[in-house]
């Protein structure tokens, strides 16, 4: 196999995007000039973000494959589109290369990248290859369109909270690689839900397609209590939550009793679960649940919003209340 000094910058483009398949039938330009050109629906909204992964701090190629990686690299970019409602269209992907990363690297990390456009029917349109005097980083823009869009402002005393999935699997599998705990399938469950997560497009696009009034919505990157707490911050009211009602998978719960590990710190302020945490209000709720039945979705009222700002409380089940801190989730710095 060729190395990537002999392909140079733009021969490796080349080489890289030729296995793309996915193109959106509305593109008017896609890779290959110095921009993608596309048409804007009337009545639509853009929605945009992005996201950089930086090795050894979001991820080890130690304990991933490139493939893995770059399943992962676009799926948590396409879940901040769900966030708001939107439907992710379009990718942007920078790489930073040292010298040290190979060809046929770069080859899995594409076919990842491939396999997510052509689940979620995103194309990849551009983006950029720089060298990089010692980490491996990639950077994803995503640009998605939305006829609603949903924020972490708006959610009022009385509505009620929910979350998709369940919660803290992503956590408990970043503490099993390269520990030898008990659990099997368990195990193995687990860490794929930490370095392959699924975005929750399906249910954004429920959520924005039904009339139902939803106040408030996030994807849970964080863990579910500092999450929480950026929407009770952007709309001025707090939170009550409650053990006994926080989803976990059979998978997460069998791997805790096994092994004696606590629970709850994974399911409050375990990150990268990348459900969705969203609030609506009360007469809403038989509606909401009607309709993810119907689609063989999970979701899970957790609480509710409460009048006292900016305070998350959680109800043990002893039915004490306790005032939970808000900077136990992830933090770069």
């Amino acid at each position: 196999m060729r190395k990537i000094k002999e392909l140079g910058e733009f021969g490796l483009i080349q080489h890289l995007t030729s296995s793309l398949n996915f193109r959106a039938s509305d593109s008017i330009l896609g890779i290959g000039d110095d921009c993608a050109v596309y048409p804007v629906k009337s009545g639509m909204k853009e929605v945009i973000s992005t996201d950089a992964l930086v090795e050894d701090i979001h991820f080890k190629l130690s304990t991933t494959t490139p493939e893995a990686l770059g399943r992962k690299a676009l799926s948590v970019s396409l879940s901040d589109i769900a966030a708001m409602g939107g439907t992710p269209k379009r990718v942007l992907v920078t790489l930073g290369l040292p010298e040290r990363v190979s060809l046929l690297f770069l080859d899995k990390l594409y076919s990842g990248f491939n396999e997510i456009c052509n689940q979620f029917e995103v194309e990849l349109a551009g983006g950029d290859t720089v060298s990089s005097p010692k980490c491996f980083f990639i950077n994803i823009a995503v640009i998605g369109e939305a006829k609603r869009v949903f924020t972490r402002k708006g959610a009022k005393p009385g509505d009620l909270i929910f979350v998709t999935g369940t919660l803290g699997d992503s956590s408990l599998g970043l503490k099993l690689i390269g520990k030898k705990i008990k659990g099997g399938k368990d195990n193995k469950f687990l860490i794929n839900r930490h370095l392959d997560p699924t975005p929750r497009v399906k249910e954004a696009g429920i959520l924005a397609r039904s009339k139902l009034d939803i106040t408030s919505m996030i994807d849970i990157s964080d863990g579910l209590v500092q999450d929480l707490y950026h929407i009770c911050k952007a709309s001025n009211v707090g939170a009550r939550i409650y053990q006994d009602r926080l989803p976990q998978s059979p998978e997460f719960a069998r791997t805790c009793g096994k092994n004696s590990i606590s629970p709850l710190p994974l399911l409050l302020n375990g990150g990268e679960d990348y459900e969705l945490l969203f609030t609506l209000p009360a007469d809403g709720a038989k509606k909401l649940t009607r309709q993810f039945l119907k689609a063989k979705v999970f979701v899970t009222q957790v609480g509710e919003i409460a009048l006292k700002p900016r305070k998350v409380l959680l109800e043990l089940r002893d039915g004490t209340m306790k005032t939970l801190p808000e900077s136990e989730g992830f933090n770069h710095f």
